[in-house]
């Protein structure tokens, strides 16, 4: 009889190890499904806004081709030689400034009368396209697009395409050819498979060079012929669809299967549409990495069901093994247990209590911690976030002088060549101050860059404002701001930190410089006083200055009036760091017109 109970209960113990590690695969499967889907989403993304960047870029080129006098011309009078020739001047200079791949017009018929690659073997004058779907579908002040591979260089391209029209009547259609295999190479370095696939489901991108012009849907034979005829892929052949669809899981994503028997592979496959182009962006995350951790944990929740179960069958055993002898002693004890039983009741509540308020305090301490590293955190990211800004400028920096490196480097090896000594020293000492002024420019960004050490110094206000203006040189020069400094700066000295401080700074300027891109005669003023203890720092521009409503939300995290840059953390987190220090930012309008802000701060005494 004990040994039927004892397999009955093993029975039943195996069976509930099974379900629970059944309901936790299937927990953590759908958990770790979403999580990885959002994360993979978020990247795909980025992606998908990269690529649609660069079809946008070229997307007013055509558009505004279709209005251009010579173009027209050439298509009135497509027998003249001269109009020809600027027109294909014309879409020479502008494919050569876009840099597109080509540009050119075709007449009513499809024909080719003009194009920027003329001169060359492979030129497309006097071909007829008007088999193509961005001839026959280009219409006025629309773009058509199109991806396509070339028949003439079987190169592949995206086309842009806007059809000239005179009084309701097309005379012609101009297009643009441009290039994205770059793509593909920026892919190089990412784990997971990317691939790109056109209104067809064909695709005609990918990271792995095998799956190009594979079809991710079936294709009818109805489909196929008239990819064919519109020669779309040129003489590639569409091959089999890459993968099986297993499951639809949102409109986003679904899990598919590629190749068979032992090198059958599930995956994650995320969609992103990029309406621009019609086109699709997949990212493909393998599965087996989700399948081993929910079979990880299953298998760790079943066992401790199962050690659970065998745990709790021994206390059973053990308790009916002593029952026989405690119930004899039970009654004269039983007074005694229930006042004992209180006072360990009553001390273990209080050692809960303080253990709960021990880890409650840690907790705080933590919490108080983790926010101070991700401000900090947040502050650099910030930080690096306006290098990155500023990287044209610094690359212009950089550039000139090494540009003037290699000329003085040649010149000199050539006087050293016909003894002429004095030249070559000459040369090299002005090699000597370039280098100098590149290790200035180098060591000026390695200590913008820096994390910062969180121990207060003696901050010099001049010093401070010249390293920001530095760095922020080459924006200044080019929108030809005038920039306004005291005449006789004072030598006033604050306690903070002179990374933060400079980063206030930058931000500061930086938005004084996108607030002045459409005055006439823009200025920036910069000037710092020192009143009793206090030090103040004004930074004005002559802008259009801010509203009542800007003004009451400025500082607040996430808020912008930049419509294509700009998350809205630059004020929020440089009003945190003055803030740190003892001092105020404040936002308001100048009298004589635009936004002035003032950094408030201590002077530093001890200076």
């Amino acid at each position: 009889m004990k040994r039927t109970r004892f397999y009955l209960y093993l029975l039943f113990s195996m069976l509930l190890s099974l379900l629970a590690a059944y309901a936790v695969y299937s927990i953590s499967w759908q958990q770790l499904l979403q999580q990885r889907q959002q994360e993979s989403a978020r990247r795909l993304a980025r992606n998908a806004g990269f690529l649609e960047h660069e079809v946008d870029k070229y997307g007013l080129l055509p558009l505004a081709a279709s209005y251009n006098d010579t173009l027209r011309e050439a298509l009135l009078h497509a027998a003249d030689p001269p109009q020809l020739a600027r027109a294909n001047d014309y879409l020479l200079r502008l494919n050569q400034g876009a840099g597109s791949l080509q540009a050119y017009l075709m007449d009513r018929q499809g024909k080719v009368i003009a194009s920027s690659n003329w001169q060359q073997k492979d030129s497309f004058v006097g071909r007829n396209i008007a088999y193509r779907p961005y001839f026959q579908q280009a219409a006025a002040n629309r773009i058509t697009t199109f991806y396509a591979v070339g028949t003439t260089g079987n190169a592949t391209g995206f086309y842009l395409a806007t059809g000239i029209y005179q009084g309701g009547e097309r005379l012609g259609v101009v297009a643009i050819k441009i290039g994205l295999e770059q793509l593909e190479h920026m892919w190089g370095n990412i784990v997971e498979p990317l691939l790109v696939s056109d209104s067809n489901g064909v695709v005609v991108l990918s990271s792995v060079p095998e799956w190009k012009y594979h079809a991710t849907v079936p294709l009818s034979f109805e489909a196929r012929l008239a990819l064919e005829k519109a020669q779309q892929y040129n003489k590639q052949v569409i091959k089999p669809p890459l993968w099986q669809r297993k499951a639809v899981l949102n409109n986003q994503a679904s899990l598919v299967q590629m190749g068979q028997g032992r090198s059958r592979h599930e995956y994650l496959a995320i969609n992103q549409t990029i309406p621009v182009s019609g086109m699709t962006l997949t990212m493909l995350l393998d599965t087996h990495e989700i399948h081993s951790l929910a079979l990880t944990r299953a298998l760790a929740v079943a066992v401790m069901v199962g050690f659970a179960c065998l745990l709790l069958h021994s206390v059973r055993l053990w308790r009916m093994g002593i029952k026989t002898q405690a119930e004899a002693r039970r009654a004269l004890q039983r007074a005694h247990d229930q006042l004992e039983e209180q006072v360990e009741q009553r001390s273990s509540e209080l050692k809960q209590a303080n253990a709960s308020l021990k880890m409650e305090i840690e907790e705080r301490i933590q919490a108080a911690r983790q926010v101070e590293n991700f401000q900090n955190e947040l502050i650099r990211t910030e930080n690096l976030a306006v290098i990155g800004q500023l990287s044209t400028g610094i690359a212009h920096e950089i550039n000139q002088p090494l540009a003037a490196l290699s000329a003085l480097s040649a010149n000199t090896v050539r006087f050293l060549d016909i003894n002429d000594l004095a030249t070559a020293r000459a040369n090299l000492e002005r090699i000597t101050d370039i280098v100098a002024r590149l290790g200035a420019l180098t060591e000026q960004l390695k200590s913008f860059a820096r994390r910062p050490s969180g121990e207060r110094e003696s901050v010099v206000v001049a010093q401070a404002v010249d390293n920001a203006l530095f760095l922020l040189n080459h924006r200044l020069k080019k929108t030809r701001i005038r920039l306004q400094l005291p005449a006789q700066p004072e030598d006033i000295v604050v306690l903070c930190e002179a990374v933060r401080l400079e980063q206030v700074l930058v931000n500061l300027v930086s938005n004084a410089i996108d607030a002045l891109q459409e005055v006439a005669e823009p200025l920036i003023a910069i000037s710092w006083q020192r009143q009793g203890d206090i030090v103040r720092i004004q930074v004005r521009d002559n802008g259009s200055g801010l509203s009542e409503q800007v003004r009451q939300h400025i500082f607040e995290p996430f808020f912008t009036t930049k419509k294509t840059s700009g998350l809205g953390l630059g004020l929020a987190l440089s009003s945190d760091i003055i803030k740190a220090y003892g001092g105020v930012l404040s936002a308001d309008n100048h009298p004589d017109g635009g936004a002035v802000f003032t950094i408030t701060l201590r002077q530093n005494k001890q200076e």
